[in-house]
């Protein structure tokens, strides 16, 4: 059959038609076949159209097929349906969804970032007593209680010192627990530095659970939704952060140069000096320590030899020693001097209960008190200018008295026997005289006192 022209025209501009048609959907990215279609909820899309890439890890998976606004007041948002294109490609419960750039001016896209696995330490104490724990469940402190945020791929235990240094000196045991987990519970994140630690749920099965640090609050997830969602960072935004970090940063380089003033770097160069000519110092001192070490070789070894000979005469001394204590009569001697000295002590300490003998102890204690009385009195009178002279004067008349004494003894000396009886008689009637007087004043004293008594 033979065709005419206008039916060879048509077909050809059908082909063409169909190759004009793909060539511009290969252009955009778009593929005839449709994939699954997803929707999410953005508070902000940042310029991107219809027709943006779709990648996942890098790669690209499909398109954004339709961007619908909803405004609803305070709760507006933006819907962005994208439809995954490729084969096989099925995005996993709890990725992360956020919108990229290619550069600083670059076409906008989607980036879907799967779950994925993060490892963390904890310390095996000896709580757990010789027995291997189990770990079955990963749990968040948020809104105040403790959920379920994801699974637990392996967990071994494995000793410290095979850990990195930066990570083994944060652990005081010996063996610590490496867990594998991930998070897949849609809208939430475990925040950084949060404190990871074992909660006994029953016998020895254990959950992993995750603590978040000091004023950092997590809020529950909504459990509608699918995916975590991350909100684009707009380009001002990120400028202002940037100010931010910069206005810092200059604030802290004023501080710096405020303090590296030109007194300041004065004496750091001083201190500096002051080191340089300390090292010196102390090099030269260590030379001259070495040279006297060196002069001094000899008397060292002259001082370790008489130290040795020393150590040898004193082992010898040591075994003279041993030897006397070994030897039976210095033992029986020196018993027998023991029983000596104890005997002697028991004796002295019968003497020393002895009341007689402690009666004569305190009169002599009182004797030399009154001893010291005395002649503290006696002190204190010869420092007395007054009582000297009296006592000058009372020698001195003594002196007269003995000389005159001296004189009527040689004057007794010259008289005669009968003179010398004379005078005795004349010493014994004054005497008798004297004897008789004093027994008249008694009597008369006597007879006064009855007379009171009377009266």
């Amino acid at each position: 059959m033979k065709m005419s022209p206008a039916l060879k025209v048509g077909i050809l501009s059908i082909l063409s038609l169909i190759v004009l048609i793909l060539g511009i959907m290969w252009l955009k990215g778009r593929s005839i076949s449709i994939g699954e279609k997803i929707d999410v909820h953005f508070r902000d899309i940042d310029g991107m159209r219809p027709g943006s890439g779709v990648q996942m890890m890098g790669m690209r998976v499909g398109q954004v097929d339709e961007i619908i606004p909803v405004i609803n007041g305070e709760n507006s948002y933006v819907i962005v349906r994208f439809v995954i294109n490729e084969p096989g490609i099925t995005i996993p419960t709890a990725s992360k969804i956020s919108i990229q750039q290619s550069g600083i001016i670059g076409e906008k896209f989607i980036e879907i970032t799967p779950p994925f696995v993060e490892t963390v330490y904890v310390p095996l104490s000896d709580g757990f007593n010789g027995e291997k724990p189990q770990v079955v469940g990963l749990e968040l402190l948020a809104g105040g209680n403790y959920i379920v945020a994801g699974d637990i791929k392996s967990a071994k235990i494995i000793d410290t010192h095979s850990l990195p240094a930066e990570i083994r000196k944060k652990f005081n045991t010996t063996r610590v627990y490496k867990i594998d987990y991930f998070v897949n519970v849609p809208d939430l994140e475990i925040p950084a530095n949060s404190e990871a630690s074992l909660s006994k749920k029953e016998k020895n099965k254990y959950i992993l659970r995750f603590t978040p640090p000091e004023g950092v609050i997590v809020d529950v997830p909504d459990s509608n939704k699918k995916f975590t969602v991350i909100e684009p960072l707009r380009l001002k935004e990120f400028f202002d952060i940037q100010m931010k970090v910069a206005v810092s940063l200059k604030e802290t380089n004023d501080k710096i140069n405020a303090l590296f003033t030109d007194e300041f770097v004065g004496d750091v160069k001083y201190t500096f000096e002051n080191t340089r000519e300390l090292s010196e110092k102390a090099s030269l001192i260590m030379d001259q320590v070495a040279e006297i070490i060196n002069s001094s070789k000899g008397d060292l070894q002259e001082l370790i030899a008489t130290s040795t000979e020393l150590s040898k005469n004193m082992s010898e001394l040591s075994k003279n020693v041993n030897e006397i204590v070994d030897d039976p009569a210095f033992k029986s001697n020196l018993i027998a001097t023991a029983t000596s000295i104890r005997t002697a002590s028991d004796d002295l300490s019968k003497m020393l209960r002895d009341s007689k003998l402690q009666e004569s102890l305190i009169n002599i204690n009182s004797s030399s008190k009154d001893v010291a009385e005395i002649t503290k009195y006696v002190n204190e009178l010869t420092k007395d200018q007054e009582f000297n002279n009296t006592l000058s004067e009372t020698i001195d008349n003594l002196n007269l008295m003995m000389v005159k004494l001296t004189k009527t003894a040689d004057s007794m000396n010259e008289l005669t026997v009968e003179e010398k009886e004379t005078i005795k008689k004349i010493i014994q009637n004054s005497a008798d005289a004297s004897e008789d007087m004093k027994k008249f004043s008694e009597k008369l004293n006597k007879r006064f006192l009855l007379l009171r008594l009377l009266i």
